[in-house]
């Protein structure tokens, strides 16, 4: 088969867990079978992802000069002209509101799409800044456009039942293809130190990551985590950054545990700070298939996790490689973490479990499938053709 030019396009290469498996698909690619350009809509200059990006890959950005409606319009149109001007024979998207403008692309010129969706969409319309794209309701359009997708990449089993049950996307569309673990990149970065003070006390510490966001359930964590230093002297470092700092700031102060918390804002390096913690905990209301959780896992630390919709459940199978609590319940939360920094021997066997449980999201092995999709869905311009 011939090499497929494919664009692949997500809106930035900001620090979240869809953009880092965007990075490892364009490193990791055949570039014998795949010819990649990325395409953005945000400049990626100051991105903390920037130094990892391969650099034979061409990158396009189509930014827009102001945040208005006529500036978002403005911006699809000169993201359908790119698109007219690349003529790309598949184009790869990341992302709800970025797969609707591939879609909507991919119908204009006869492009071939593939879609990655990253949460459950279903939880994510029900989010202020998630129901709507251009004035429009987000679930109407997905189910509308999602289903000229030519392929809807889902990151979880949970995803892809979500997508089936509630947007009635045909089964054959969807596939599940779990997110990317570069383990060579993460064991060659764990050993640096992670300065802080907290690593200096000798104290235990439960550390969490993500965007400062109600998705991410913080405050549940840190209303659990004061009940813990009730019977425990630990620490707690919360890695991210994002719109609610001020509002868990608040609630630091108001629970008088702001010198057992540590918000440490966005880090470049998590890993350092991950494997020399003695507990990952996940407080999400809603995820997809959630990079922390692997991320913790590689690292070599044991996981608690909110039993929200979709992704957790699977990366522990069930319970057998990490605790895993009811959402949005701070008791239960506090009892797991109290439990599990007692009992040294449980926290042996999940580091061990997980360890194991990573084999099956090694970055050849996940970007292979990648590879494997891109090429049938382009060969279908052959199949039609006949």
């Amino acid at each position: 088969m011939k090499r497929q030019r494919v664009l692949f396009f997500i809106s930035s290469l900001g620090g979240g867990g869809a953009e880092r498996v965007m990075v490892d698909l364009l490193r990791n690619i055949d570039r014998s079978r795949i010819e990649p350009t990325l395409v953005l809509l945000y400049p990626h200059e100051d991105s903390p992802y920037r130094q990892y990006l391969p650099e034979d890959i061409r990158v396009i950005v189509v930014t827009r000069k102001s945040d208005s409606l006529p500036g978002k319009l403005l911006q699809l149109l000169n993201f359908i002209k790119t698109i007219h001007k690349e003529k790309p024979n598949v184009i790869v998207s990341m992302l709800t509101h970025n797969n609707i403008m591939a879609m909507l692309s991919g119908l204009l010129f006869g492009i071939r799409v593939i879609a990655c969706e990253h949460n459950t969409l279903s939880e994510v319309i029900k989010t202020k800044e998630g129901r709507r794209i251009l004035g429009l309701p987000v679930s109407r359009l997905v189910k509308i456009f999602y289903r000229f997708a030519d392929k809807i990449i889902a990151v979880s089993e949970g995803i892809e039942s979500n997508l089936i049950s509630d947007f009635g996307i045909m089964p054959e569309k969807v596939q599940t293809i779990y997110n990317p673990i570069d383990l060579s990149r993460i064991n060659a970065l764990i050993s640096v130190s992670p300065g802080h003070l907290f690593f200096r006390d000798q104290k235990p510490i439960v550390i969490a990551m993500g965007r400062l966001t109600p998705q991410k359930g913080f405050d549940i964590l840190l209303k659990g985590f004061s009940r813990v230093i009730s019977e425990i002297d630990a620490r707690l470092i919360v890695m991210g950054e994002g719109p609610q700092r001020a509002y868990l700031e608040n609630i630091i102060r108001n629970l008088g545990i702001t010198d057992k918390v540590y918000l440490s804002g966005f880090q470049r390096n998590p890993y350092a700070l991950l494997s020399h913690s003695d507990i990952f905990v996940l407080s999400s209301h809603y995820e997809g298939l959630p990079m922390a959780i692997l991320e913790a896992m590689a690292c070599g630390i044991p996981v608690i996790s909110a039993d929200c919709r979709s992704g957790p459940r699977e990366i522990l199978q069930n319970g057998q490689c990490g605790i895993l609590v009811p959402v949005n319940n701070e008791t239960a939360l506090a009892e797991a973490i109290t439990r599990l920094l007692k009992d040294r021997e449980q926290r042996e066997e999940f580091t061990k479990r997980g360890k194991e449980r990573m084999k099956d999201f090694t970055v050849n092995e996940i970007v292979r499938q990648y590879e494997d999709v891109i090429c049938e869905v382009a060969s279908l311009d052959k199949e039609d053709s006949t």
